[in-house]
């Protein structure tokens, strides 16, 4: 099997579990991890490195597997996973192939709507079901989908509602969304036209910045720094909308 099929018979076999409130554990307060993260985790870990034996691996739950290696894939077995237990189908997996400290390929599957997303950097195009896409040419605001990485956290909510006051007001719609993968692709795709969230991890983003970068797109650090995948949070948008920030 290659890593598309891999993913695909993973995500089919987590299909099983959705819309069942399934076993999970709390990590720390407003985080939370199900048996089915472990699951998916320990059967892509174990794929993957079965078709390349000699690749580092980094995955949210179990942490880094270095093998000296100047290739890494990156993985985010549930990605969305408080969406996955309360039976939202707003969820994926993401994989990346980071080489030599960049993004070669990244993937993102959706088993519940079977979207499945997919980039390589060297060809320079992005694929959502083996079909080229591209984000949106929205210009204004006032036309403009945003989605926010809003969280059960009070303190991030504030957060937001101080930095982003203004954009959210006059912005077409403000949507909270907070599974980094999945709504960055959508960006990517031209569903909606940007997305702010500033506690985004690497393996939440990593495989999805690529796929909207080589979808035209553009993302950067959260306070507007250049953009890199390790650190947390990002701003992505189309590359034509003027998101300001209230100062």
């Amino acid at each position: 099997m290659d890593i598309e099929s891999i993913i695909k018979s993973v995500g089919d076999k987590l299909i099983d579990d959705f819309n069942k409130l399934t076993e999970y554990e709390v990590k720390e307060k407003y985080e939370l991890v199900s048996l089915s993260d472990k699951t998916v985790e320990n059967e892509l870990i174990q794929e993957i490195s079965k078709l390349y034996p000699d690749d580092s691996i980094f995955s949210e739950e179990i942490g880094s597997i270095d093998k000296g290696s100047n290739r890494r894939w990156i993985i985010d077995p549930i990605d969305g996973t408080a969406d996955f237990i309360f039976g939202v189908p707003y969820f994926a997996i993401s994989v990346a192939l980071e080489k030599d400290n960049g993004i070669e390929e990244g993937y993102v599957f959706n088993p519940v709507s079977n979207e499945f997303y997919k980039s390589n950097k060297n060809e320079g195009k992005s694929y959502l079901n083996n079909k080229e896409i591209h984000v949106s040419n929205t210009e204004s605001i006032s036309e403009s989908l945003i989605a926010f990485g809003f969280s059960a956290n009070p303190r991030n909510i504030k957060r937001y509602l101080e930095e982003w006051n203004g954009l959210m007001c006059n912005c077409k719609k403000a949507l909270p969304l907070i599974t980094p993968a999945l709504t960055i692709c959508n960006v990517a795709r031209g569903r909606i036209d940007a997305y702010i969230d500033f506690g985004s991890s690497m393996e939440g983003k990593a495989a999805a910045s690529l796929i909207l970068e080589n979808a035209g797109g553009k993302i950067e650090g959260y306070m507007e720094e250049e953009f890199d995948y390790k650190k947390k949070g990002h701003i992505c948008y189309n590359g034509i909308i003027n998101l300001e920030r209230d100062r």
